[in-house]
Order: structure tokens, then sequence, then C-alpha cells
């Protein structure tokens, strides 16, 4: 995957992508490595080509997990250091092979500034970041832990492939526990419940939704 063939990207300007690569390179991180640091990135911009890419938080204390994003094909990062040109402690792990596109931080302020082509895809993106932030406060504090799994199967559902489930299909236990901000043997115990209920399927360590009607009453009955 290239840069000119993110959907994302598709309305750029020539000029813009000429910008792109003349000040960045194409780079690859290895799954199960914690490739990016805040020194990173208030050096660099960086867009996901291939691979999925976690960032999370963790108290120090009980190391306890919070993802906060699951970055993929078309997303950016780091916005907040872009706009504050400020430190942003958090973790990044990458959960496949990584392809990304680095280039240099000052080059993608200069877009925002000067070009409104530009604008017209990074606003909607931070928008959308916002958005998913306020879901995640709103549901750890009003939800329970088996609403929050089902509202997050929910939202990876994959439209267009019935059943199936984005970006956490194949995720441990543990890894759909710090999504939802509980621990592995809560989210092991919701997990079988769905499958005795036939709501579920779990096969060769992937999640499948065979009852998706099901999953939705269960919703409503909360």
């Amino acid at each position: 995957m290239n840069i000119e063939n993110l959907p994302v990207f598709s309305n750029l300007q020539e000029n813009l992508f000429a910008a792109f690569k003349q000040n960045g390179r194409v780079k690859e991180f290895i799954k199960g490595s914690y490739p990016l640091n805040s020194e990173d990135t208030l050096k660099y911009f960086y867009i996901i080509l291939e691979g999925r890419l976690k960032v999370s938080q963790i108290n120090p204390e009980n190391a306890k997990e919070q993802t906060i994003h699951i970055l993929s094909s078309g997303d950016m990062f780091d916005i907040i250091p872009l706009l504050d040109n400020k430190p942003h402690e958090v973790l990044t792990y990458a959960l496949d092979n990584c392809k990304v596109f680095e280039v240099k931080i000052e080059t993608v302020r200069n877009l925002i500034y000067s070009n409104p082509e530009f604008n017209k895809i990074f606003m909607p993106y931070i928008a959308k970041n916002l958005r998913n932030l306020e879901n995640l406060a709103v549901e750890l504090s009003l939800f329970d832990t088996s609403t929050r799994l089902i509202r997050l199967f929910l939202k990876n559902l994959d439209l267009r492939n019935s059943g199936k489930l984005k970006l956490i299909h194949d995720l441990p236990h543990e890894e759909i526990a710090s999504l939802i901000g509980t621990v592995r043997h809560v989210v092991n115990r919701h997990i079988q419940q769905l499958k005795k209920d036939g709501i579920l399927q779990v096969e060769r360590k992937k999640l499948t939704l065979k009852n998706i009607e099901g999953l939705l009453e269960k919703l409503q009955i909360k």
C-alpha cells in the first residue's frame, strides 16, 4: 500500500503528494515491537499504510492498560503533538507487521496553516478522533463491561462481510479487555456466555458473529 492509494487521500492534489514524498519516507515496524515514543512524534508525523498499531496508556502502579486507539490503514499519528508541540506520553505497540509513512512534522503543520485542500481531509479526521475519545469516556463511565463488549463488537462489525469483525477479530482476550477498560478473565467470561448463547463463534482464536440480531437483543435488554 502506498500513500497515493489510501482512500482518505484520493482527492489530494499532486503537489501535496510531492510535499509529502520530498520530506518523508516509508518505514516498517515488526509485529510485537514498541516502535514510537514521544520524542519521535515531536519530530515526525505518521500515516499508517498497512497493519495495526495500538496506542495505549498504562498505570505504572498496577500495570492496568487502557487502549485509546487501534490505528489501521489511513489513520494518522500523533495529532496531539502536531497541534500543541508538546510530548504525548503514550505507548505504541505493533499488533501486526506495520508499514507507515513518516513525514517531518513541520511539513504537516505548514500544510495545515496554508492548504485548504489538506484541511478538508485533516479536520474531519480530528473530529472523528474527538468523537471516538468522547465515546470511550462515556462507555467507561456509564456502561457495564458486558455492554461495552457488545458495543465494541457492533462498532467493529464489517458490514460488507456478514459476521466478520474488523480490527479486533484476532485479538487475545487481554487486548480486548484493554479496549473496554477491564481485565482478561472478565472478557473471557462474557465471550464464553456469548458462545453458549450461539451469538459468537471462536475458531482458531478468531472471533465471528453468528447471530447479530441476538447480540442486538442483548443490548436492548440491558
